[in-house]
């Protein structure tokens, strides 16, 4: 007999999806008994889905595309880094009330740690400008990164991101993201473009890292690789935002080996 679930991963669509695999191997590690599964949910049925997993007695979901902004107006109460990035990836039911957090950003700096990466002073350019990549700019600032996001429609995002003053604003193909490119030490692909943007823009020495993730590497990051760059897909944010989203509804630490071998990474 299954053990019943426990966590669940929601999102439209979901093609693909290793946060079910992450949760189990989480649970195991942490002697707890319980499943995870992926339940494809529209916006428009976000608040409804979210009743029924509460009634069923889950602990909490993690929240994908297009679900991050959309989830604010269903949860009792959010962190403040949720509310200033206007993205939940995070929601737990608690008895006193639904809560919401965001883990993408505080899962970027346990990524760039484990790869040994220095945060203060890195230079960043965010390509996308959505609630992933406010997340993301909350904490590069707050480890004294220098962060800058390229957007198609800049004044349209510009309020959404005034909450984060310490990031900079850029066009996208324009030529401050060019500037930008040149000098960057980290640049982050966060919008689902298969090539966000050409390699020879960037500063060979850049860590690249593509936050879209399948069964393997992404295209833009086995072209970097292949001309010597070192990159990654968005398979190790994945692993360790979904570590932050378990800590916080276990209130325990959950170690990071478990997770690594039940999804393949490094790869």
């Amino acid at each position: 007999m299954n053990p019943p679930a426990a966590l669940a991963v929601l999102g439209d669509p979901l093609k693909f999806t290793l946060s079910p695999v992450l949760h189990r191997a989480g649970l195991a590690a942490l002697g707890l008994p319980g499943d995870s599964e992926a339940l494809r949910t529209p916006p428009e049925d976000l608040g409804e889905r979210l009743r029924s997993l509460a009634a069923r007695g889950l602990r909490g979901v993690n929240l994908t595309a297009p679900l991050k902004e959309a989830a604010l107006s269903h949860l009792d109460r959010v962190s403040e880094d949720a509310r200033r990035a206007r993205s939940v990836n995070t929601v737990g039911f608690d008895p006193d009330g639904w809560w919401g957090e965001t883990t993408d950003g505080p899962g970027l700096i346990d990524l760039l740690e484990s790869l040994g990466r220095e945060l203060a002073r890195t230079r960043v350019v965010l390509l996308g400008a959505g609630g992933a990549a406010r997340s993301l700019a909350l904490s590069l600032c707050a480890a004294k990164a220098e962060v800058a996001a390229s957007s198609r429609r800049p004044d349209d995002v510009s309020a959404a991101w005034s909450e984060i003053p310490e990031a900079e604003l850029l066009e996208w193909r324009s030529a401050e993201e060019d500037a930008r490119l040149a000098r960057a030490t980290l640049v982050i692909n966060a919008t689902p473009l298969r090539d966000p943007t050409p390699l020879e823009r960037i500063d060979r020495s850049a860590l690249l890292i593509d936050l879209v993730y399948g069964e393997g590497p992404t295209p833009w990051v086995m072209a970097a690789r292949a001309l010597g760059r070192e990159a990654y897909d968005g398979l190790g944010l994945l692993l360790f935002q979904a570590r932050r989203s378990l800590a916080l509804w276990y209130s325990r630490p959950v170690p990071v080996e478990p997770l690594a071998r039940a999804v393949g990474w490094p790869r």
